[in-house]
């Protein structure tokens, strides 16, 4: 596996718990974990763009930071996706995965 994955991998990762911080951090400490998320996140894209091309990596990176937010709801948080929102989750996630076999074919 290309470091570059491992990077939107980390990136999406460090999303999930910023944006899960920016809803419920109350407590200064809550806000310092938030903030350090964000950097994480920021610098593990940035990065992988230096390995993958930008626009493939940054698409993966928004599809599989949607549908990490809606299992994160779902599981941490007991809110269940609506029909509408598992049908584009499925969509989402299908295009991740056609971008991940297009870019696998153009660097052989």
């Amino acid at each position: 596996m290309n470091i570059g994955w491992i990077k939107i991998i980390g990136a999406t990762f460090f999303e999930l718990i910023w944006v899960t911080g920016l809803k419920y951090a109350v407590l200064p400490v809550e806000w310092a974990i938030t903030i350090l998320a964000i950097l994480g996140s920021s610098y593990c894209l940035i990065t992988a763009g230096n390995t993958l091309p930008v626009g493939t990596a940054y698409s993966v990176f928004v599809g599989l930071s949607a549908i990490g937010t809606i299992l994160v709801e779902f599981l941490g948080f007991g809110i269940f996706p609506s029909f509408w929102q598992l049908l584009f989750i499925i969509i989402l996630i299908l295009g991740v995965i056609g971008l991940k076999l297009l870019n696998e074919k153009v660097e052989r």
